[in-house]
């Protein structure tokens, strides 16, 4: 049966509006008192991503694998790094490199928009491969916003996610807690300079824009007011947070985040900018089964897998788990990250539930 080109037309339309599983991330960068800079990011996702902590010492050369089985840009990566990847495949979606460097790769769907191939294909790369480009060859982010406009940045498929195109958009912060936030759209390439948080679509900038509906939060609580000569206080403490959103969604995530980050006491020193990091993924945590769609009588939802709190000043990452809320660390610093060193990797899922038994530590009290 031939199929005309209209009906062809309204089929694509038709697959383009079926739903994909919602994948909700959410970034916050934290600057402490002594100039410390930690990030911390969520990874929500419905699939079981089977995350590995993978480190690559420098000096490891690469091709992106383009679509159509060619070959794009060849790189010999300058610095070491330390990155998650995803469903066993060699690519980052959150990581660091050794000059301080740190990237999140986070979804974006209905907004990303990539490149079309050029003939020449020496300085094109697939977005699934743009991530670990970035952080094993720049080490600033003037480096990269050179960068960027020059490299033809194109779509894959990848099939471990129903052979979809990741729409993904990228934050990255270098060692002075500046950022930037790179998304391809069909605009274009567009970087924006990062405010500190970071979650999902829309676009960047309709984020900041959003922010003026919120202006109004503050820590402080509200004064009573009176009425016909009778006073009225608010109902417990936090009424200055009155309206904050507190539902899932990226905008309601980018404002309670964004917000927490504003409004929390600066930490003197890197702990205690990863306990900030860490208390302000606390409210943006998604538990599995609360987030739902369905597609094909399926149903199907994100939920937090991991959390990690990249240290780019000491060159530490942290990293939890849903089933494991204990922080592990690993610290760049102990490893050889010169070229030649081995490449060395340990799961993201380790032991669940870890919990520490103090039953043995019970004493007497005081005076007794």
């Amino acid at each position: 049966m031939r199929l005309t080109a209209a009906v062809l037309l309204s089929l694509f339309v038709i697959m383009s509006s079926l739903p994909l599983p919602s994948h909700a991330c959410t970034e916050v960068r934290i600057k402490a008192k002594d100039g410390s800079i930690v990030v911390g990011r969520s990874m929500e996702f419905a699939q079981e991503l089977n995350s590995d902590v993978i480190l690559q010492p420098k000096g490891q050369t690469n091709v992106s694998e383009l679509p159509g089985g060619k070959k794009g840009i060849e790189w010999t990566s300058k610095y070491g790094v330390l990155y998650l990847n995803g469903f066993d495949l060699d690519l980052a979606v959150d990581g660091m490199n050794e000059a301080g460097l740190g990237l999140g790769a986070l979804f974006f769907p209905g907004e990303a928009q990539y490149q079309e191939m050029k003939a020449d294909t020496s300085q094109t790369i697939t977005i699934n491969d743009l991530p670990l480009y970035i952080l094993q060859n720049f080490g600033t982010l003037d480096e990269i916003k050179e960068a960027l406009p020059a490299l033809n940045v194109v779509g894959i498929k990848t099939p471990q996610m129903g052979g979809i195109i990741v729409p993904a958009h990228f934050s990255v912060y270098d060692k002075t807690g500046k950022g930037i936030i790179i998304e391809y759209t069909k605009a274009g390439l567009n970087i924006y300079d990062s405010i500190g948080v970071m979650t999902n679509s829309p676009e960047y900038s309709w984020h900041l824009t959003n922010i003026k509906n919120y202006v109004e939060l503050t820590a402080e609580g509200a004064e009573p007011i009176v009425i016909d000569g009778v006073s009225f206080a608010a109902t417990g403490q936090g009424s200055g947070l009155m309206g904050i959103p507190g539902d899932p969604t990226p905008p309601a995530r980018f404002i309670r985040a964004g917000t927490m980050a504003y409004l929390a006491e600066n930490p003197g020193d890197a702990t205690g900018a990863l306990t900030l990091a860490m208390h302000i993924m606390n409210t943006v945590d998604i538990p599995l089964g609360t987030v739902r769609d369905f597609s094909d009588n399926k149903s199907f939802g994100d939920y937090t897998q991991w959390v990690v709190g990249r240290d780019l000043t000491n060159g530490v990452l942290y990293f939890r788990t849903y089933n494991n809320m204990t922080l592990r660390s690993i610290d760049m610093k102990k490893f050889d990250m010169s070229e030649g060193a081995p490449r060395l990797t340990i799961p993201v899922n380790g032991a669940d539930g870890a919990v520490v038994d103090v039953t043995a530590d019970l004493k007497p009290a005081a005076g007794e």
